[in-house]
């Protein structure tokens, strides 16, 4: 049997979410500098993946503006 995604995908306003409450730990002074780190780790990680998605909303709106046409941009 084939396993499904182990993880479904987050939206884009669920990832900036996490983002904000990354940025939240990181203000606070007493984090330790390893927890600091995996932190910072996973928020470049997170806007990375906004940045995938956010392409990804671009290029269909520019592919629907060409030519008038709902479809995937591959």
């Amino acid at each position: 049997m084939a396993e499904s995604k182990a993880k479904k995908e987050l939206t884009l306003e669920q990832m900036l979410d996490n983002i904000d409450e990354i940025i939240e730990k990181l203000e606070d002074e007493d984090i330790p500098l390893e927890e600091a780190f995996a932190e910072y780790s996973k928020g470049v990680k997170l806007v990375g993946e906004c940045n995938k998605k956010v392409d990804r909303v671009e290029k269909k709106v520019q592919k629907l503006l060409e030519n008038g046409e709902t479809e995937d941009f591959e």
